[in-house]
């Protein structure tokens, strides 16, 4: 259900969300945050600190690897390996030298087994005790993701289709063992050596491309903007610690592009990017997130809900077809990196 921040931090722009429980109450405070910010707080997940600290010390050692190591596995048609600074262009209308950033992209997940069918660098295998990381949070980031899918099902009333029950209609679609665009990405963003304009911006504007988004960041690190659309201009985002000693702290999740299809635009893919706030020189800062993608196949036609239904939406289209959730990928991969992007 829906809190509210501690007295001493009534600037944060989003609200925060406890899914310790699955009821109405908590789906209904999870649809009003999802369509009118498009981005809120979950709590009451199951990470704890020590794990996403973990995680953290993870995808620092990676980035900390010679680049001649990293560049031999660089990012594939599949979304899958290392990104070099300058190579992804999230807003190419006012980037021309790509983003300064670096990124590792882990895809081909089987949700099952948490295990991914992609090559992974051999530095994942020289300790056992890092692949073992990777699946374990994979699988939860999974279930993190159906149980906030399930709640949104729950507000939404969607209704019973082929004698499956409304509120496993995303769950039909996230068929564990089957190809999807789901990637588990670790961030690093070198800290900027001046101070311009362009040089702060260190992830241009835009839309996730997925359903739902998980955002993991770290205490002192902040970074992220959200263009708001309550307020209608920039909102930086700060962390939010844990009222809770062993859990990790709030989780920042962000509806993308294919839920916002699904529900004919109810729910908002916001635009947001990362710009190095006022005295953060000198100061690295790295991230990790979960993108969410239901199977390939699936049809990114309005679910069946009457609130839905209401709003006449149609699904994004080409030729008269509505598109699947690999097509809307492959073209939002092409534009961010200059480049066909094949389907699988």
């Amino acid at each position: 259900m829906l809190t509210s921040p501690p007295t001493a931090m009534k600037n944060i722009p989003l609200d925060i969300v406890d899914i310790s429980e699955i009821n109405k109450p908590t789906a209904l405070a999870l649809l009003e945050a999802a369509k009118t910010q498009g981005f809120l707080f979950v709590k009451g997940h199951s990470f704890s600190k020590d794990e996403l600290d973990t995680t953290f010390k993870l995808a620092e050692s990676f980035f900390k690897l010679p680049y001649e190591y990293k560049s031999k596995h660089e990012i594939d048609e599949f979304n899958h390996g290392y990104t070099a600074s300058g190579m992804e262009t999230l807003d190419p209308g006012t980037s021309k030298k790509g983003d300064p950033k670096e990124a590792f992209n882990i895809g081909g997940f089987d949700f099952v087994s948490g295990e991914t069918k992609k090559h992974l660098p051999d530095w994942f295998d020289q300790d056992p005790s890092r692949r073992r990381h990777i699946s374990t949070l994979a699988k939860k980031m999974y279930a993190t993701t159906l149980r906030l899918l399930k709640l949104l099902a729950i507000a939404l009333e969607i209704e019973p289709e082929d004698s499956v029950d409304g509120s496993k209609w995303f769950e039909s679609r996230y068929d564990a063992s089957q190809e999807s665009g789901s990637t588990l990405r670790f961030l690093h963003y070198p800290s900027p050596n001046d101070d311009s304009p362009e040089v702060k911006i260190r992830a241009g504007a835009h839309t996730d491309y997925g359903s739902m988004t998980l955002l993991f960041q770290q205490e002192n690190q902040e970074g992220l903007e959200i263009y708001s659309p309550v307020t209608k201009k920039w909102e930086a985002v700060p962390y939010v610690g844990s009222d809770n000693e062993a859990e990790g702290a709030p989780i920042i999740v962000n509806i993308g592009d294919q839920l916002s299809f699904w529900t004919a635009g109810l729910l908002k893919s916001t635009i947001h990017r990362v710009k190095f706030p006022e005295g953060t020189r000198n100061k690295d800062r790295y991230s990790v997130v979960f993108f969410s993608h239901p199977n390939d196949a699936t049809e990114l036609c309005p679910v069946p809900s009457p609130i839905i239904r209401a709003r006449n939406g149609r699904g994004p289209q080409k030729a008269g077809k509505v598109l699947t959730a690999r097509e809307h990928l492959n073209h939002r991969l092409a534009v961010a990196y200059g480049k066909a992007v094949e389907s699988t």
